[in-house]
């Protein structure tokens, strides 16, 4: 490997290593020499001798050039300045150095940086940072996976943007940055193009720290997630992520998911924005206790079909504040997810469903618009039982003050229904106080369970319609067949559209037709005022109980045989 010390400063156009020292300044070190100065100064007053400014002073315990053993975590000190720099002179070569010594140097990015990792403390408590301040491409290769191995207590901190190269059609085995078994790991920032198999991976940690990434893939790369953080595959060892930051995701043209869970518990994730992507935004999968900002989706899915946004493998308790989603095969997609709320969504265009929900519990979603979708805004499905082993119902589903429509004109207005619940264990949902003027070319509103709430919706119940009364008839109007379900409580909202200046009042009432097996709604006058009236009606089913408690159990045993 060259060394840097063979070229002098006049034959480099680039960085040299006194450039590349001072960047120890911007990245804090700055007040790290003033305070080692400081301590030599004091002491010449007592010994008459002037220290020099990097001589090893004992602090207490605390050696002055290894301050990041004190804890810091949370305080903005020299302590967290960075340890080693990866810089690339003008030859194109690349160097390690640490404040002290020179590490290594090579042509291989992913090489100098992991030596710069490798010459960190070892076993160190405390964290320590290498900074890559220079812009790095990694050949192609199709051998064994490569990537720089993060151990515990690090601080990847990728200044400058790596490029992997690829061939058409294939990617370069590399995941760029990783994590396997470890505590404390942060990667603050970092930028990935071309086409290396994943930009950053993290396997069994706790205490992960991801801050601002760019993952820029080329549309002629076969890539896989963007973002991967899970528990190795390993369902037979507890061994989980936990407590995991991620605060902002920007990826294009990836292959698979921008960033998915698997096995994670206590997760935040800041925004996440995914352009053209073969998967999903985010995809959690068996993750708990999670939040999520944003997620914002351009046309996602890919062959697969995938949404902007999807829970599957039994997540529970996550909170979601916003998702929007433009095209692709749906916006949002639960299943097998408990206790979820999404704050507001802006789904506007997707190629089937814009938000598909089943073998959930404990769901609500709470705001926001769904338009021009090809199939329902909604679908809430509840599969057979025989498809399980265990009962699992899609119940408890809140849907509520959104509004769902289809904008479009003519034979261009393909979306079919606002809300449409179907299969035979989709109970006691509820749809509430939503818009759905427009929403539907079939039906607006079509629920298939007898125990779901449908109330206070603009635009549609149960049932609506137009009937008129005529005078001087002992029953004026019937209107067969409001709706199938026996068990169902239903009332009645009721607005004049046509009527005469003479008084007039009227009786409305629901019975049950045995024949038929529907209840029908009857009309009759209390004042008839010898002219016709016209009334529009909405049938809304508020239901007098619900009790979803029955399937807490199954769930929870269907949960650990899966987890």
């Amino acid at each position: 490997m060259a060394d840097s010390d063979s070229h002098t400063e006049g034959e480099r156009s680039g960085l040299t290593r006194r450039t590349a020292l001072e960047l120890f300044a911007l990245a804090g070190g700055t007040s790290l020499l003033a305070s080692r100065t400081g301590a030599g100064a004091g002491t010449s007053q007592q010994t008459g001798a002037v220290r020099p400014w990097n001589q090893d002073v004992d602090a207490q315990h605390h050696r002055l050039a290894n301050l990041g053993s004190i804890d810091v975590a949370h305080v903005h000190t020299p302590a967290r300045a960075t340890d080693v720099v990866v810089w690339k002179d003008a030859d194109g070569v690349f160097h390690a150095d640490g404040r002290d010594e020179h590490v290594t140097s090579g042509s291989d990015v992913l090489s100098v940086t992991q030596a710069a990792v490798d010459s960190l403390t070892p076993d160190r408590t405390w964290m320590e940072t290498v900074s890559i301040v220079s812009p790095g491409t990694v050949p192609y290769r199709d051998g064994s996976f490569r990537s720089i191995e993060l151990p515990s207590y690090t601080r990847l901190d990728g200044a400058a943007p790596i490029s992997c190269e690829f061939e058409d059609g294939d990617h370069s085995n590399v995941i760029v940055a990783t994590a396997t078994d470890a505590e404390h790991v942060e990667i603050p920032r970092l930028t990935v193009t071309g086409g290396p198999w994943m930009a950053v991976r993290i396997q069994r940690c706790s205490n992960v720290r991801l801050g601002e990434l760019t993952v820029l893939y080329d549309p002629e790369a076969d890539t896989n997630d963007g973002i991967r953080i899970d528990n190795g595959y390993d369902i037979g060892t507890p061994r989980r992520c936990t407590d995991v930051q991620l605060s902002t995701v920007y990826l294009e043209h990836g292959g698979h998911h921008a960033v998915e869970t698997y096995g994670v518990d206590r997760l935040q994730i800041g925004a996440v924005t995914a352009n053209e992507i073969g998967g999903c935004a985010v995809l959690l999968n068996q993750t708990t206790d999670a939040t999520v900002n944003s997620v914002i989706g351009r046309n996602p899915g890919g062959p697969a079909g995938y949404p902007t946004f999807r829970l599957a493998n039994f997540c529970t308790n996550v909170s979601v504040g916003q998702i929007v989603s433009r095209g692709g095969m749906k916006g949002v997609m639960l299943l097998t997810a408990r206790n979820t709320s999404i704050g507001d969504v802006n789904i506007v265009g997707a190629e089937d469903s814009g938000i598909f929900v089943s073998t959930s519990f404990n769901v609500v979603i709470n705001g926001g618009v769904i338009k021009n979708c090809n199939g329902e805004a909604i679908r809430i499905h509840g599969y057979p039982t025989h498809q399980f082993d265990y009962t699992l119902p899609t119940a408890n589903i809140t849907v509520a003050n959104v509004r769902m429509l289809d904008d479009r004109t003519g034979d261009d207005r393909t979306q079919t229904y606002a809300i449409r619940e179907t299969g035979p264990t989709a109970f006691s949902n509820q749809y509430v106080h939503n818009d759905v003027r427009t929403g539907g070319s079939v039906k607006p509103i079509a629920v298939s369970s007898a125990s779901s709430v449908i109330t206070d919706n603009v635009g549609d119940g149960e049932d609506r319609g137009t009937v008129t009364l005529t005078p001087n008839t002992e029953f004026p109007a019937r209107v067969p067949g409001v709706s199938p379900h026996k068990r169902a409580t239903l009332t009645l909202r009721e607005s004049v559209t046509d009527g005469p200046n003479a008084a007039f009042a009227w009786d409305a009432y629901f019975e049950w037709e045995p024949s038929a097996e529907m209840w029908d709604l009857v009309f009759e006058w209390r004042t008839d005022p010898g002219e016709t009236l016209t009334i529009d009606y909405i049938v809304d089913r508020p239901q007098a109980t619900l009790d979803t408690r029955e399937f807490e159990d199954n769930w929870d045993e269907f949960a650990r045989m899966e987890g």
